[in-house]
């Protein structure tokens, strides 16, 4: 009987500290939006504010190798040289 009432409190304690919430805005249809949100009231989907993270496209690196040839090796790195050959 302790056990189960050690564990039930556990849980009652650990959702607590659970801030997600559900969304506070609406969808076309008119039903509430089901997205969780983490700090604000609204969904990455109704924030008129989400900016969505842009994509670097991997190039292959503009050095060469000690053998002479070019470098093989995709980078994201805006310099465009990969993370042997960056000093």
């Amino acid at each position: 009987m302790k056990k189960k009432l050690l564990i039930a409190s556990m849980f009652a304690t650990m959702s607590l500290f659970a801030q997600n919430t559900q969304c506070v805005s609406t969808t076309k249809k008119g039903d509430r939006c089901l997205l969780t949100v983490n700090a604000n009231d609204l969904c990455w989907r109704h924030n008129p504010e989400y900016k969505k993270a842009t994509t670097v496209i991997a190039t292959i690196c503009t050095s060469n190798a000690k053998s002479g040839s070019s470098c093989r090796v995709k980078t994201k790195h805006s310099s465009g040289v990969c993370h042997h050959h960056r000093n």
